[in-house]
């Protein structure tokens, strides 16, 4: 599946066109499946995350849990959305 930035004009206005089509036709109800996706999806937004700190020679070292949907090294935290926080230690 696409992002939006990767779609072309095209692409995006018959997604659009689409989208309205099938919301003409939708009666309200929700499928059990579709139900329980947006549950879990929900559910896995929630989910706290547990990292441990320690400051080696001055400098700030992260961990996480080797299950942990995040990579950490050092002071750098990625995000699987692709984004990255990176944690300073003020004096």
């Amino acid at each position: 599946m696409k992002t939006l930035d990767e779609m072309s004009a095209k692409e995006y206005q018959v997604g659009i066109d689409r989208f309205i089509e099938e919301a003409d036709q939708w009666d309200g109800a929700l499928s059990l499946e579709t139900f329980l996706q947006s549950w879990d999806e929900l559910e896995k937004r929630r989910t706290v995350l547990e990292l441990k700190a320690q400051i080696v020679n001055d400098r700030l070292v992260l961990k996480a849990a080797p299950e942990a949907p995040i990579t950490v090294r050092d002071n750098r935290i990625q995000l699987d959305d692709g984004r990255e926080l990176v944690i300073v230690l003020e004096r």
